[in-house]
C-alpha cells in the first residue's frame, strides 16, 4: 500500500518498530481528523510488520461495542490465539460471544474464545509470550471508542513496554468527546512518539487521481476537487468514486462538474459522526455551516445560542477535528464536508437559522450583500428587517458594478409578504433599473407591473423614464402608448414644476424616438424642430434628449442637411458626461447623426470613457450598446477592421437573458456586416437577433443582405428583387436617407448587370440626388461611384473622378478606397493614371484593413503588371533579326555588316533584347527565343 504525503510520518513509526525489535519498546498515537487515513496508515503498519517478521496483535474499536467490557482486549487476545494474518484489512474478532466454560476444545471451523475474567491475564500472557519469541507489534483502531475496562487493562500493559520488544500503536479522533475520558487521557499522556496526519496537498490529490484514472488529469479538474474535498483523503476518494459513476473523465471541462458532486452514501457517515458529538459542538458546526466563509464568532456564538465559553470550547473542538484551521479559526475541510452539515439540518430550522443569521451579520456590520447572500438561501424572507437588508444590498451591488446580484436581492425582497403598495413598487422600479443592465425584457416587464401601482402621473413618468426607448420595440406591451397616456396626465396642475417639467421633456423625447417608423409623425417632429429654434436650450438631460430625437427623425427622413443637424447634436453631447446611462436616453440618436454627418472628432475619446464606466459597473447592455456606438464611428471614416471587431464584441455581449441584442444595436452590427463585404453575417444577425416583425428598418435589411448574397451567386433578377423590396420598405416609413441603406445603387448596378440601362441611370441618380441632399462627402461619393459603373465610356470615367474628388474632401478612407478601385478598373481610365489609382486604393484597402478590397486591388494590379511585362518583353522585328544572328554565333561586327547598321545600334538591340527576354547575355538567347516562339513574347 503506497500512502500519500505519509513519508515524514512512516519513517517515524518504521524507526519505533526498528527500536522494538531491538528491546525497546514504546507507544505511538497516531491522530488526525475524520478521513485523514489512520486506519490506512496503521494497515501499512501491519504490512510492514509482515515484511520484518514482526508478530501482530490488532483490534478496531467501534461505537457499537463500546459498552461491551474489555471488547477491544477480548479482539487484541483472540487475534493472537487465532493467529490472525497480519495483511488481514481491519480484523475483528466478534465479541458477543464468549468461549465455552470449563476450556473445553471448540469444533473445527471455530473461534476459541476467551472469558471476561480471563481475557486480561491472557493477554498478558499473549504480549509476554510472544515478545519473549520475537518483536510484536500491537494495533487498535480508533481507541477513543474503546470501553473504559480495555482503556484500563491497555495502560497497565503499556507500562510494561520498557525493556520488551512490544510497539503499541493507537489511532485517536482528536477533538471526539470519548477521548478526553480521564482512563483515555491517562493512557495516551504516557506515548512515546505521536503522528499527526493531516489532509492532502494538491500534489498529493494529483497523485490520488493520476492511480485512480491512470492518467494525468488537468490542473482546472484538480482544483475542482481539491476545492471540494479540502484534501481529505476520505472525501477524495468518495468523489473520486462519484466521478467514476458519472462516466466523467478528469478534464477541465468536468471541472464545474466536479464541483456539483454530492456522494449519497457519504452523507450518513457524516450525518452520524456529528450526532456523536455534543450539542454544543453540534449547534457551532451547524451555525458555521449556514455563515459560510464569514468569519465572526460573537455572530457565530449567537446563532448557536451559546455563551463565549462553551462557544469557545467547541470552536477548539472543532478544530481539533479538522472542521476549523486552528490557527485562524477559518473554515477547512473543503465545500463537500460543509454541503453535507447543511444538508443535515431540518428545512424549518434551516430557514430560520438563515433569517437570523442575515440580521445579526447586518447588525454587526458586515456588508449589505453578506447578510442578503443568507436570505437568498432562504425560501422568502420572513421579516422587513429581511426587506430592508435586501433592498440595501442591491443598492450596493448597483454601486459596486454587479446589476445581476441586484436584481437578485430585489427578486427575493418581492417574495415576501409585506412586499405590497409602495414598497412593492420601488421593489419593482429599482428592479426594473438593475435588469435594464442584462435583461431589457424583464425591465420593460417590471415596469409595465409596477405603473399601475403608482399612485400619480410624476411617479410613472419617473418610473417609465428609467428605461431607453432605444433599447425595445415601441409594440412590447404598447409601451409608445403607455408614454402617451402618461404625458398626457402630466399636464394638470403643478406641470411648471421643474422637476415635472423635465419629465415631460424626457417622456416627449422617447415619444418622439418611438415613433420615428411612423411617417404620419414625421411632419408634428419637424415642426417641434424648428419651434426650437437654430439655438435650442440644451442645458438639462431632458431638453438634449428632445433635441437628440428630433435631430435622428430629420436625419433619417433626409429632411435637414447633414450639417445643421452634425452641429446640433454635437453641442448637445459636448454637455454630456460620458458614462453608460447615455444608453438609456435618446443620445445614442445624437451618436448615430454625428457619424452619418462624418463628424466624428472627439467622438471616438467620448464612447472610450464611456466604454470604461460601463465595464466597471458591469452592464452587459451598455456595453454592447457602446460598442456598437464605437462601430458606427469607426465606419463612419472609413476604418472597417475596427467596426468589425467593435460588432464582434457586441454580439458577444447580447446573451439570451437579454433576449438578443438591443434594438439599437441590430441595425448598426448588420450594416458594419454589409460594408465589411460580409452579407451571410448581416443576415445572421438580423435573423438571429430580430426584435420585431414590424420593423421596417430591420426587414430592408435582411432585403438588402439577401440581394447582395445573390448577386454574388450572380443572380441579378433576384438580387434586384431583394434591393427593390428593401427600397419600399424604407419608402414607406419615409426614411430616404441613402446613409442609412444605399440600396437605390445596388438595384442600378442589378438593373446594369441585366442590361436595363434606363432603369439603372434612373436608380442611380435618385441616390446622388438624395445624397446631395443630405451633404456629405461619404454619401455622395459612393453614389458617384455607383453612377460612374454605369455610364459608359468616358463619360462614366468622368463621374468617378468627380467621386474620387469628393471622397477627397471627407474623412471615409473605406469609400475612397472604393472609389479608387472603380476609378483603376475602369475602361477609359489610362494605363499611368489605372497603376497608380490602384496603388493608392491598396494603400488604403491596408490602412483601413478592407481585406475583401485588398484581395481585389491586388489580383487587379497583378493582371496589369502581367499584361504590361508581356508588351514590354516583345520584341521588335529589328530587335528580334539581331537576336537570331546572335543566337547563330555571330559577332557583333559580323551582325552590323550583314544588317547595315552601326555597332552601337546592334549594342544597343542586344541590350533591349536581353532585358525585354529577362536573361543575363548572349548564351541565353537561343533557348529564350526557342521560348519566345512557344508564345511566351
Amino acid at each position: 500500500m503506497v500512502l500519500l504525503e505519509r513519508r515524514t510520518e512512516l519513517a517515524k513509526a518504521a524507526a519505533a518498530l526498528r527500536q522494538a525489535v531491538s528491546g525497546s519498546g514504546s507507544l505511538l498515537v497516531v491522530r488526525g481528523p475524520l478521513g485523514t487515513g489512520k486506519s490506512s496508515f496503521l494497515e501499512a503498519l501491519a504490512q510492514l510488520a509482515q515484511e520484518e517478521r514482526t508478530g501482530l496483535l490488532r483490534a478496531q474499536a467501534s461505537a457499537a461495542e463500546e459498552g461491551l467490557a474489555l471488547g477491544v482486549v477480548r479482539q487484541l487476545a483472540d487475534s493472537g490465539r487465532c493467529g490472525v494474518p497480519v495483511w488481514s484489512t481491519r480484523a475483528r474478532a466478534t465479541t458477543a460471544m464468549v468461549a465455552k466454560p470449563g476450556g473445553i476444545a471448540t469444533a473445527p471451523g471455530q473461534v476459541p474464545r476467551t472469558t471476561p475474567e480471563h481475557t486480561p491475564r491472557d493477554l498478558m500472557s499473549l504480549l509476554d509470550t510472544v515478545s519473549a519469541d520475537r518483536a510484536l507489534l500491537v494495533l487498535v483502531d480508533d481507541l477513543h471508542m474503546a470501553d473504559t475496562e480495555s482503556l484500563r487493562a491497555l495502560a497497565r500493559e503499556v507500562a510494561r513496554r520498557h525493556g520488551r520488544r512490544l510497539l503499541f500503536v493507537f489511532s485517536v479522533l482528536p477533538g471526539d468527546v470519548r477521548a478526553e475520558r480521564p482512563a483515555m487521557k491517562d493512557l495516551l499522556g504516557t506515548a512515546d512518539r505521536t503522528v499527526v496526519l493531516s489532509a492532502l496537498g494538491p500534489i498529493g490529490t494529483r497523485a490520488l487521481i493520476r492511480d485512480a484514472f491512470e492518467t494525468t488529469a488537468e490542473e482546472e479538474f484538480v482544483g475542482a476537487l481539491y476545492e471540494r474535498s479540502g484534501g481529505n483523503p476520505l472525501l477524495t476518494r468518495s468523489l473520486m468514486d462519484e466521478v467514476r459513476f458519472h462516466g466523467l473523465s478528469p478534464t477541465a471541462a468536468n471541472a464545474d462538474a466536479v464541483r456539483a458532486l454530492r456522494p449519497d452514501h457519504l452523507y450518513p457517515r457524516l450525518a452520524g459522526f456529528l450526532r456523536s458529538q455534543p450539542d454544543h459542538v453540534r449547534r457551532t458546526a451547524n451555525a458555521l455551516a449556514v455563515l459560510g466563509r464569514t468569519v465572526d464568532l460573537p455572530v457565530t456564538a449567537q446563532l448557536a445560542g451559546l455563551d463565549a465559553h462553551r462557544h469557545a470550547e467547541a470552536v477548539r473542538v472543532l478544530g481539533l477535528l479538522g472542521f476549523l484551521d486552528e490557527r485562524s479559526g477559518a473554515r477547512a475541510g473543503g465545500t463537500l464536508l460543509w454541503d453535507a452539515l447543511v444538508d443535515g439540518i431540518p428545512a424549518e430550522e434551516l430557514t430560520a437559522m438563515r433569517s437570523m443569521a442575515a440580521e445579526l451579520l447586518h447588525r454587526a456590520g458586515h456588508p449589505a450583500e453578506v447578510a442578503a447572500e443568507q436570505l437568498l438561501s432562504a425560501p422568502a424572507p420572513h421579516t422587513p428587517e429581511a426587506v430592508r437588508i435586501l433592498r440595501e444590498a442591491a443598492d450596493s451591488a448597483l454601486r459596486w458594478g454587479a446589476p445581476r446580484d441586484a436584481a437578485r436581492y430585489l427578486r427575493q425582497a418581492l417574495l415576501h409578504s409585506s412586499a405590497v403598495g409602495s414598497v412593492r413598487t420601488d421593489l419593482l422600479t429599482d428592479l426594473a433599473s438593475a435588469e435594464r443592465s442584462f435583461a431589457t425584457m424583464s425591465a420593460l416587464r417590471h415596469v409595465a407591473e409596477a405603473l399601475p401601482l403608482l399612485g400619480t402621473a410624476r411617479d410613472r413618468a419617473a418610473a417609465v423614464t428609467r428605461l431607453g426607448p432605444l433599447l425595445m420595440e415601441p409594440a412590447e406591451f404598447t409601451i409608445d402608448s403607455l408614454m402617451r397616456d402618461i404625458a398626457d396626465g402630466l399636464d394638470g396642475p403643478g406641470a411648471d414644476d421643474p422637476v415635472t417639467s423635465e419629465l415631460a421633456l424626457r417622456l416627449e423625447a422617447r415619444r418622439h424616438a418611438l415613433a420615428a417608423h411612423d411617417p404620419s409623425h414625421v411632419p408634428e417632429a419637424m415642426r417641434r424642430l424648428r419651434e426650437l429654434g437654430p439655438r435650442p436650450p440644451l442645458r438639462t438631460t431632458g431638453q438634449r434628449e428632445l433635441v437628440a430625437s428630433l435631430a435622428h427623425i430629420a436625419f433619417v427622413t433626409n429632411s435637414t442637411t447633414a450639417g445643421q443637424s452634425a452641429a446640433l447634436c454635437a453641442q448637445l453631447l459636448e454637455r454630456e458626461r460620458p458614462g453608460p446611462e447615455h444608453v438609456h436616453t435618446t443620445l445614442p440618436l445624437a451618436v448615430n447623426v454625428l457619424a452619418a454627418g462624418g463628424r466624428t472628432e472627439g467622438m471616438a475619446d467620448w464612447l472610450r470613457v464611456a466604454g470604461r464606466r460601463a465595464h466597471r459597473q458591469g452592464g452587459e447592455v451598455e456595453r454592447a450598446v457602446i460598442r456598437a456606438e464605437q462601430a458606427m464611428i469607426a465606419l463612419a471614416v472609413g476604418d472597417v477592421a475596427d467596426a468589425k471587431q467593435e460588432m464582434l464584441r457586441a454580439d458577444v455581449l447580447a446573451g439570451p437573458e437579454a433576449s438578443g441584442l438591443p434594438a439599437l444595436c441590430t441595425p448598426i452590427l448588420a450594416i458594419v456586416a454589409l460594408h465589411s463585404e460580409e452579407p451571410e453575417l448581416a443576415e445572421e444577425f438580423l435573423t438571429r437577433h430580430r426584435l420585431g416583425h414590424t420593423n421596417q428598418y430591420l426587414a430592408a435589411l435582411l432585403h438588402m443582405a439577401r440581394g447582395l448574397l445573390a448577386a454574388r451567386r450572380h443572380e441579378p433578377r433576384s438580387a434586384l428583387t431583394h434591393f427593390r423590396t428593401a427600397g419600399q420598405r424604407m419608402e414607406r416609413i419615409g426614411w430616404l436617407n441613402p446613409v442609412l441603406l444605399p440600396w437605390s445603387s445596388c438595384a442600378a448596378l442589378m438593373h446594369h448587370r441585366l442590361g436595363e440601362h434606363d432603369q439603372a441611370l434612373s436608380a442611380a441618380r435618385l441616390e446622388v440626388e438624395r445624397a446631395r441632399e443630405w451633404g456629405t462627402p461619404a454619401a455622395e461619393g459612393h453614389a458617384l461611384v455607383a453612377l460612374g459603373r454605369i455610364i459608359p465610356g468616358h463619360r462614366g470615367a468622368h463621374v468617378l473622378e468627380e467621386a474620387v474628388a469628393v471622397l477627397e474632401r471627407g474623412s471615409n478612407s473605406h469609400e475612397l478606397c472604393r472609389a479608387l478601385y472603380a476609378l483603376g478598373s475602369h475602361e477609359k481610365t489610362s494605363r499611368i493614371r489605372s497603376t497608380d489609382t490602384l496603388r493608392r486604393a491598396y494603400d488604403l484597402g491596408m490602412e483601413c484593413g478592407a481585406d475583401w478590397m485588398v484581395q481585389k486591388i491586388s489580383a487587379k494590379l497583378e493582371r496589369e503588371y502581367t499584361s504590361t511585362k508581356m508588351e514590354e518583353s516583345r520584341l521588335t522585328r529589328a530587335e528580334l533579326r539581331v537576336a537570331r544572328l546572335a543566337a547563330e554565333g555571330s559577332s557583333n561586327t559580323e551582325i552590323s555588316e550583314q544588317l547595315g547598321i552601326s555597332s552601337r545600334m546592334t549594342e544597343k538591340h542586344l541590350t533591349n533584347c536581353y532585358r525585354k527576354l529577362g536573361i543575363p547575355g548572349r548564351r541565353s538567347l537561343r533557348e529564350a527565343l526557342d521560348n519566345s516562339a512557344s508564345g511566351h513574347t
